[in-house]
């Protein structure tokens, strides 16, 4: 494999309390850790949709890089070195729903933050306090090789960056809603689809985060970083480029491209994944990871239609590990439940 940058490092969280560490957040420390996802050199990703049983105070050290929070629904308490940021999602409530006590829907927050040099990173937790949030790392060689390919917009990004502790606030588009969203709610697939999945969301997130930094930089308005977004299919690809999307389409179509992670598909189309993922969908209109899933779901469906494939197995086939949740995604995609299909033998 081809070096990779580093991502940004978390160390260890350590419980900082004059009594010694409880069981009980001895347990929240580990589960909190075994969310902490590194999906490729230079880029890692953590969920949490939890309430917090016990307080503490959790620290670690953060690698230079850039860190972007969205936090869905609740609240945050946590300090970048010397920075202490709470974050609190809003409620759009209209003034005759307040009036009436009413809940109105809820408002994420967007946090992105510059960490130039290594630092400290504080978590606090308090008992009964809920969050739903995703924060991604993406690592300082990582965005130095964005910076140095000229990329529209990315002046901008490379000014932020070199600001330690320089922080951008905003409220996030629909877009890094819905990938957040889908990234706390994944779906119940085999290990190697469920790493493609969370890759390729976390990438667009990324994306998504970078483009609206661009756009509310000061002076003048740059270009959108560029995104798998809807200006797709505004992006014009040169003859080799699509000759490659076009082998990498069949190649997906293959079972050997079963188990192939995000950057062995970059690497068989030549190029990297935030490129494949933009080129792949100037192309098809769709990301590699939501036509992986249609081609499984088509070949499922054929097995249980001709090969008289039980629905668990059909199941296996899609990458599910959950025959209920194949059924679900079966159903939605194609109208009736997988047991029908099996049924026309």
């Amino acid at each position: 494999m081809s070096a990779c940058p580093s991502p940004i490092a978390v160390s260890p969280l350590r419980v900082a309390s004059a009594a010694p560490a409880s069981d009980a957040m001895q347990d929240a420390l580990r589960s909190h850790l075994a969310r902490l996802r590194v999906l490729r050199p230079g880029l890692h990703m953590h969920a949490d949709d939890v309430v917090d049983a016990q307080d503490f105070t959790a620290s670690g050290e953060l690698d230079a890089g850039l860190r972007i929070v969205v936090l869905l629904e609740g609240m945050v308490d946590v300090s970048y070195g010397p920075r202490r940021v709470a974050l609190t999602s809003g409620e759009a409530v209209a003034g005759r729903m307040r009036q009436a006590g009413g809940r109105g829907a809820v408002v994420p927050r967007a946090l992105m933050v510059s960490v130039a040099e290594p630092e400290r990173f504080e978590r606090r937790a308090r008992r009964g306090a809920y969050a739903r949030r995703v924060s991604v790392g993406v690592g300082a060689e990582w965005l130095e090789q964005l910076a140095s390919a000229s990329a529209p917009g990315m002046a901008a990004v490379e000014a932020f960056r070199r600001q330690h502790l320089a922080m951008h606030h905003w409220q996030p588009s629909t877009r890094i809603t819905a990938l957040a969203e889908q990234i706390t709610h994944a779906p119940d697939l085999s290990a190697p689809l469920l790493h493609l999945y969370l890759e390729s969301r976390a990438l667009e997130l990324v994306s998504e985060a970078l483009a609206s930094l661009a756009q509310h930089a000061p002076g003048p308005a740059p270009a959108p970083v560029p995104a798998p977004a809807p200006a797709h299919a505004a992006l014009r690809l040169l003859p080799q480029e699509h000759r490659r999307i076009q082998a990498l389409h069949s190649y997906l179509q293959r079972d050997e491209a079963m188990d192939a992670s995000l950057d062995d598909l970059a690497r068989q189309a030549g190029t990297n994944a935030t490129t494949l993922q933009r080129h792949f969908r100037a192309v098809y209109g769709t990301t590699v990871f939501d036509f992986v899933r249609e081609t499984r779901l088509q070949r499922a469906r054929r097995s249980l239609e001709h090969d008289g494939l039980t629905v668990g197995q059909a199941a296996l086939l899609a990458g599910y590990n959950s025959a209920a949740n194949f059924a679900t995604a079966y159903r939605r995609r194609f109208g009736m439940p997988p047991k029908l299909a099996r049924a026309r033998l």
